[in-house]
């Protein structure tokens, strides 16, 4: 048995260890050491993956958009009715947003000046959405013409999932609704969401999700 770890496992195990630290003490207060002992590393090794604290931000951002991404993806597959695809897309993308909340802010709310823009992790979930409307436009079921813009139009809408947007608290129901609806009317759907699709978002977490940090 080798008595070092592979290196990806060890990077790994560095990006786990600083989930967990950040979300207990934020990124700013968070120190490399307090990281590579929980980690179980010395700091040398630290050094061989990320050149700066803010460059290990970075990886996480980029590691939980495309977590985020694969969820939606996974619970939007499946569904073979197009209005029903979009109510799917904003439960999961919901239920997968409350489900590590806490990582969500410290990584993309309570960070440093000097962290890199956050703007490109965006791009993972808005590449998935791109992907629902262009097939959906292709079959005939979006009246849209350049998907791409639709797709940035609803992402924007899903900004109001932030307590912090709206002034805390959870979404009720008809807010879930409500959006559903926007998403629906973005891609000329006049009908009202009528089915329930939080069981396939809340199975599509179970399988293809991170772990629950809370």
């Amino acid at each position: 048995m080798p008595r070092t770890k592979p290196a990806e496992e060890r990077r790994a195990d560095l990006l786990a260890a600083a989930r967990e630290v950040f979300v207990a003490k934020g990124v700013t207060a968070a120190t490399l050491e307090d990281i590579t002992k929980a980690a179980g590393v010395s700091k040398g090794l630290f050094w061989q993956y990320f050149h700066s604290k803010e460059d290990l931000v970075f990886v996480l951002r980029q590691q939980y958009a495309q977590q985020f991404a694969e969820v939606v993806r996974a619970a939007t597959q499946p569904v073979t009715d197009w209005a029903v695809k979009l109510d799917t897309c904003v439960q999961a993308c919901l239920d997968q947003y409350q489900n590590e909340l806490d990582l969500h802010d410290v990584l993309f709310r309570h960070t440093t000046s000097q962290t890199p823009d956050q703007r490109p992790a965006h791009a993972a979930l808005v590449d998935v959405l791109v992907s629902i409307l262009s097939e959906g436009a292709t079959a005939g079921a979006y009246l849209i013409d350049i998907p791409e813009m639709t797709a940035n139009l609803l992402f924007g809408a899903m900004q109001a999932f932030d307590p912090a947007f709206r002034g805390g608290g959870e979404l009720s129901a008809a807010e879930i609704r409500a959006t559903q609806q926007l998403f629906r009317r973005a891609v000329g759907i006049t009908e009202p969401p009528t089915t329930d699709c939080a069981p396939a978002a809340s199975a599509a977490l179970t399988a293809g999700g991170g772990p629950r940090m809370h």
